[in-house]
């Protein structure tokens, strides 16, 4: 069955995300496992970690999925900065492989005053590095699509294939978020671009290859190559988008995580909107 969440904060102590999820009913969390505008790294006590590990089994919230910090740029032509992007990542991924945490989400970087190719050379040597560090047993890595704003890898499906074809053997995938692939230039809000979309996915990636789907709408026109979230149904890729992704045969079992604007209880009116586009018997696609 579908699960929808929502990312939440994890501040003060990471145990709290489950508290947080559970305030608002979401059955999936995403959270971060430090600052995302912060390069500091904190380690993390074994009192709060069994916590953690405690109050996952009493709230039943799962997937466990964190996003990476978005200082991170594995695509960086600054050797400086891609470097602690990669041990910022390690550093990461060791806390996420230790909680098991299922899904490990990251934006895999902008190449700026670099060609795309050179971009997604430097974003594979540093997967190779990473990967040559780490055995993910626990936790799958999984690269996002992203809007295309400012030099980012990942904007077509062609990129994201050449960024995790040459890890067939590493337990890596896709996380889609359809406000970056409508951003994009990928028509997800009506059947025929919908299909067309995943057809294109499945013959050069394969569609099980996605683990996770960001649900959120978009404040900027489509192929705008803007990153603009907005709340489900209130932007420009309207709910048909998101009835067309919740009852693909597909992502029937998927997690659906909202990173809507944080006003109110919007989370709540947000994920309630999501539900109320299931249908009862899924729309085989």
């Amino acid at each position: 069955m579908v699960r929808i969440g929502a990312h939440v904060s994890s501040s003060k102590s990471l145990d709290l995300v489950f508290d947080r999820g559970n305030e608002i009913g979401a059955e999936t969390i995403q959270f971060f496992l430090s600052s995302p505008r912060s390069w500091a790294w904190k380690e993390r006590s074994e009192r709060e970690k069994a916590l953690f590990t405690e109050k996952r089994g009493k709230f039943g919230i799962r997937p466990v999925v964190v996003h990476s910090s978005y200082l991170f740029n594995l695509a960086s032509g600054d050797e400086n900065l891609r470097g602690k992007s990669i041990q910022g990542v390690l550093n990461e991924l060791r806390l996420c492989e230790e909680l098991s945490i299922d899904y490990y989400v990251i934006h895999a970087g902008k190449g700026k005053n670099l060609t795309d190719e050179q971009a997604v050379e430097n974003i594979i040597k540093s997967l190779e590095f990473i990967f040559s560090k780490i055995n993910l047993k626990n936790t799958q890595f999984l690269i996002e699509t992203l809007a295309g704003q400012k030099g980012e890898i990942g904007k077509t499906t062609q990129e994201i294939k050449s960024l995790i074809d040459p890890f067939k053997t590493e337990n890596i995938g896709v996380c889609l978020d359809t406000c970056h692939l409508y951003s994009a230039g990928y028509k997800i809000n009506d059947k025929v671009g919908f299909e067309e979309y995943i057809n294109e996915f499945d013959q050069l990636i394969g569609i099980e290859k996605v683990k996770v789907i960001h649900c959120n709408d978009s404040k900027t026109p489509f192929n705008s190559r803007r990153d603009r979230h907005e709340h489900i149904g209130e932007g420009s890729i309207g709910l048909t988008g998101f009835e067309l992704f919740l009852n693909c045969e597909y992502f029937k079992n998927l997690p659906f995580v909202i990173e809507t604007p944080k006003e109110g209880d919007w989370d709540i009116v947000n994920m309630d909107r999501l539900r109320k586009l299931i249908h009862t018997a899924p729309v085989a696609q």
